[in-house]
């Protein structure tokens, strides 16, 4: 049964609230053509065609941003599409902390590439800090790939202490959980911040720009009858609710915005039962951050089940901030 606390924090998660920051989706509803409202070409013309956007054939290092979004932390999608109709080296995914114009820009990106002859299909994937000269890696980059014409990519970009965290995920068979998940602590762009977008090449699209304005990531492996720990971070000394549900599809919340969880029976669970969901209400650190732990039973029979976690943050006026999907699947 949920407190009067509980059903005081899932309203004002559950508010559209008049706060600036928000999560933001752009399915590229566009009328077809070389204006994209909203958007700079920092290098390339960008097209619209068929509600997405594709890059300028036959030309490499290309980046779309937007022109509203800008932020330090965050969290960024966008679906690569291969373009079977006009094959060739081709390569797309998110832009975080773009910074600066044209060739001489600095930002974090994760592309998605068909790196090998004869081009038609994406088999590698790469992470990288753009200097504003040349490609840095990061650790993250690898071949092997397995071949597909349509990956959802992910990239979640947090400052710690002396380093940046990079998050990568890679749907591959788009079929709404990640297939390939890795992270690495990089020194590359610490301390910078600026715009979201796309990277692009050679006629690749890009569709589904998504942002998140809050973090969130699991903190170790979720194994079963140990706890869960997930690290999020939002603004400093705002309200935070989290939740876990059975199902990410999404929330609507008004003003184009979604907490990318389901209304169902765990998600009422989570939000009244504090000894299995600790710590799943608070206020943020100085930092913005906070942690939340889920006590996982020790019941073997979890073992390979997924289910997802999210957070907002909020005021008095509704919600603030809203972090990604966690997919939670336990191991024994």
């Amino acid at each position: 049964m949920l407190t009067r606390t509980n059903r005081v924090a899932l309203a004002l998660a559950l508010a559209a609230g008049t706060g600036a920051a928000q999560t933001f989706l752009d399915p590229f509803l566009y009328p077809p053509g070389t204006m994209i409202p909203g958007y700079t070409e920092q290098r390339g013309d960008w097209t619209v065609v068929a509600n997405q956007v594709k890059a300028q054939a036959g030309i490499s290092n290309q980046e779309l941003t937007t022109d509203v979004i800008s932020d330090r932390d965050g969290c960024a999608e966008v679906l690569a599409i291969f373009d079977t109709a006009a094959p060739d080296l081709q390569r797309t995914g998110p832009i975080l902390r773009h910074s600066g114009t044209g060739a001489t820009a600095t930002y974090f990106m994760i592309k998605v590439q068909d790196n090998t002859s004869p081009y038609n299909a994406f088999d590698s994937y790469f992470v990288y800090w753009y200097n504003g000269a040349s490609f840095l890696s990061t650790g993250l980059s690898a071949a092997g790939l397995p071949p597909s014409t349509a990956i959802r990519t992910r990239l979640q970009v947090i400052e710690e202490t002396g380093g940046v965290r990079l998050q990568m995920f890679l749907d591959t068979n788009v079929d709404g959980k990640w297939d390939i998940v890795r992270s690495a602590v990089t020194t590359q762009g610490i301390g910078s911040s600026g715009r979201i977008g796309i990277n692009g090449a050679r006629g690749v699209i890009a569709d589904d720009l998504k942002y998140f304005d809050a973090t969130l990531y699991l903190d170790g492996t979720p194994a079963v009858g140990n706890p869960v720990n997930l690290k999020g971070r939002g603004t400093a000394g705002l309200g935070y609710v989290g939740a876990c549900s059975l199902g990410h599809s999404g929330i609507p919340i008004g003003g184009g915005r979604s907490i990318p969880l389901d209304l169902d029976s765990l998600l009422l669970l989570s939000l009244s039962l504090p000894s299995v969901f600790q710590n799943f209400q608070g206020t943020t650190d100085a930092n913005g951050d906070f942690t939340m732990t889920l006590n996982t039973p020790a019941a073997p029979q979890l073992a390979g089940f997924t289910i997802w976690s999210s957070a907002v943050t909020f005021d008095q006026s509704g919600v603030r901030e809203i972090a990604p999907d966690v997919e939670i699947t336990f191991v024994p």
